[in-house]
């Protein structure tokens, strides 16, 4: 008996010596940043959008690659990195630089300093402008000097024009957009935000590392991805980047990736290469049957704007929270949604709005650092998740309702300045809200006597003729919007029905020809 007690007890300790530590849990974590409550962008790091950060760099062993537009006054992160550094992890990273080699946020420099392994975009930013050049003199030579857009250009808005038409109802909703100054949009931006450490896990989102990132002052996510097969997609964007040279249009893509991770499954998009807007945010939009909530910085994207508006008008449960700077952009289409009938909320907090985000009948929630532009997905370097998960859709709509409450119905019409007293501590956090140079009691908008905001470009409404819908017009030709064969077209002016287009000479498009 004793010999055999002792046969099992070696057996039950040797089974405890040889079981295998358990696999891993793969895991996406939703992180979501209030900034109701916070009354300047500090040098600080208690918003788990930042001790996320740290804890992560804190954990890493062997490596750690990041993707960042820049960095400023976020010390706890800086001396993580630089500890990382010191025990042996491998450091690498890409930041922004525009054509003469800037960058703008104040850290960025040091930080490439102490990493030292740090590539950015430049020579792509001053290969695209140079193509970008030799592509607009080619349009001169074919189309003379004179191409453009035909509508009609609101008086004192002087950049470039975007002609606009929605159906909506039994209407034609029509606009011109374009900034009051004239500017140059040649271009792109490094506008990541991600770490990926030690090849299997990933920090995204829209939160940059800065005072007002990472430091909390303004409404941000992050997600966290603990799995190898998300982290292997990341690392291969940052290694196009850093290892290749290719930014922007000068990557390759795979198109939208999906993949499990526990119980939760995630598609991966990058841009430009994989067209996240047109692949994975307007399909999601087209399909909506209840509710979508969308919290965005810049929301200037035609065809976003008219999938919501579609929306609207069969009955999904729309809401947007856009960010008072943006509000005041030229190209902006939040009025438009408003006159759509849209729910549209500018808010009124000293921090932004900056996250570029929906939830989308409960089911799914769109993240990452692409603003809903054009240049978001044309153009700059930026990273898409699409999360398809219950559970953190409904975590992004108690944070949505709690936001949404936090901003006055006032707000549902009009905006407010964001340097003024309506846009709460914006007077009093040292920092220049809406980029004119001027901050707290220097801007105008903080005074007493704050002057009125300037008109954005106007809109109207024309009456559909019977059994007639908007058309848009392209080299002296009408193409209706139903016809799936055009929906490639990029028109020069709308109209809004075929007898308008008739009348003015245009003629009717050749559809077995545009066949493709």
């Amino acid at each position: 008996m004793h010999r055999l007690l002792l046969t099992l007890t070696t057996l039950a300790v040797a089974a405890t010596l040889w079981t295998p530590t358990p696999a891993r849990a793969d895991s996406v974590k939703l992180i979501l940043n209030n900034p109701i409550r916070e009354s300047a962008p500090l040098d600080k790091c208690d918003r788990e959008v930042c001790t996320s950060l740290v804890k992560l760099i804190n954990s890493a062993k062997k490596t750690i690659d990041f993707a960042i537009y820049g960095m400023r006054n976020q010390s706890d992160v800086y001396e993580a990195l630089k500890r990382a550094k010191e025990r042996g992890v491998r450091l690498r990273g890409v930041i922004d630089r525009d054509a003469e080699g800037k960058n703008y946020y104040t850290s960025t420099e040091d930080l490439v300093a102490m990493v030292g392994n740090v590539g950015s975009d430049l020579e792509a930013e001053r290969r695209l402008l140079e193509d970008e050049r030799a592509r607009e003199e080619a349009r001169r030579a074919r189309f003379g000097a004179d191409f453009k857009p035909r509508c009609e250009r609101p008086e004192g808005f002087e950049g470039p024009l975007q002609c606009l038409g929605f159906s909506v109802g039994d209407r034609c909703l029509m606009a011109a957009h374009a900034s009051r100054e004239k500017i140059n949009t040649a271009g792109a931006i490094m506008h990541n935000k991600y770490f990926v450490i030690d090849g299997n896990k990933v920090w995204m989102g829209s939160t940059n590392v800065s005072d007002s990132g990472t430091g909390g002052y303004n409404a941000n996510l992050v997600v966290l991805v603990d799995n190898t097969k998300v982290a292997q997609m990341y690392t291969e964007e940052f290694e196009q980047m850093y290892t290749h040279g290719r930014y922007h249009d000068y990557k390759k893509g795979k198109g939208k990736r999906t993949v499990k991770v526990g119980r939760v499954t995630l598609d991966v998009l990058f841009s430009p290469q994989d067209k996240p807007i047109t692949n994975a945010v307007r399909p999601l939009l087209q399909k909506a049957k209840k509710r979508i909530d969308v919290g965005i910085f810049f929301l200037t994207h035609k065809g976003i704007a008219s999938d919501l508006m579609k929306a609207h008008e069969r009955g999904v449960k729309v809401r947007v929270i856009l960010d008072a700077t943006a509000s005041k952009n030229g190209y902006t289409k939040h009025e438009l949604l408003r006159a759509a009938g849209v729910p549209v909320k500018v808010e009124t907090w000293g921090g932004k709005m900056h996250m570029k985000s929906a939830v989308i009948d409960g089911e799914h929630v769109v993240t990452g650092s692409m603003n809903w532009t054009s240049a978001g997905e044309g153009g700059n370097d930026e990273n898409t998740i699409v999360i398809h998960s219950k559970t953190h859709a409904r975590q992004y709509e108690r944070y949505f309702d709690v936001i949404w409450r936090s901003i006055p119905d006032t707000w549902l019409q009009g905006r407010p300045d964001p340097e003024s007293r309506d846009s709460t501590t914006s007077c009093t956090d040292g920092v220049d809200n809406d980029y004119d140079h001027k901050a707290d009691g220097e801007d105008p908008g903080c005074r007493p006597d704050a002057p009125k905001l300037p008109e954005l470009p106007p809109h109207r409404f024309i009456p559909k003729e019977d059994g007639h819908d908007l058309v848009k017009v392209y080299e002296g030709v009408y193409y209706p919007v139903w016809h799936k064969e055009y929906r490639w077209i990029v028109p020069t002016s709308w109209m809004c029905s075929v007898h308008e287009a008739k009348d003015a000479g245009l003629k009717r498009p050749d559809f077995k020809k545009g066949r493709r």
